[in-house]
């Protein structure tokens, strides 16, 4: 099953890099990217030894150059978020560094809060719905680990 998982995702990451030859800006390529970073994660989710090494290494990639390409959009973007939530996703269930999780995901809180005030309601619909994400993903984290701190105690 999980060469049948590895084989689809390599299939979709290969016509999303042709997809890129055509995205003009920023946010096009961060999406496509993103999109790599995420298939990439979906399989490293599953993935042991080499597979899993080169999974966590495209997924890095992925999500490195999609971060390229976000900054210079809006903090309350949608792919902007969305690489946010899904980059600490990553971090927390395939790295297993809760630091740099929660890192990301506050820092990406933090920064479309600022500016949640100035953008437009299609955005702001888009943007809530993944702030709230993030704020759940982040309190569930939180409450882990200070559950597991205890425990090791």
């Amino acid at each position: 099953m999980e060469d049948g998982l590895y084989e689809k995702c390599k299939r979709v990451v290969a016509c999303v890099n042709k997809c890129l030859d055509c995205a003009k800006d920023d946010d096009s390529k961060a999406f496509f990217y993103k999109m790599i970073g995420d298939y990439y994660r979906y399989v490293a989710e599953s993935a042991h030894d080499q597979t899993l090494e080169e999974c966590k290494q495209g997924a890095l990639d992925g999500y490195n150059k999609s971060l390229e390409h976000t900054n210079s959009l809006n903090a309350c973007n949608p792919t902007r978020l969305g690489l946010a939530l899904n980059q600490s996703v990553f971090y927390y269930e395939v790295m297993n560094n809760h630091k740099k999780a929660c890192e990301l995901g506050e820092t990406a809180l933090t920064e479309a809060l600022e500016k949640i005030d100035d953008v437009d309601e299609e955005t702001f619909r888009d943007a809530k719905s993944i702030i709230e994400l993030l704020k759940e993903n982040l309190s569930l984290w939180k409450e882990e680990d200070t559950e597991n701190a205890v425990e090791d105690l």
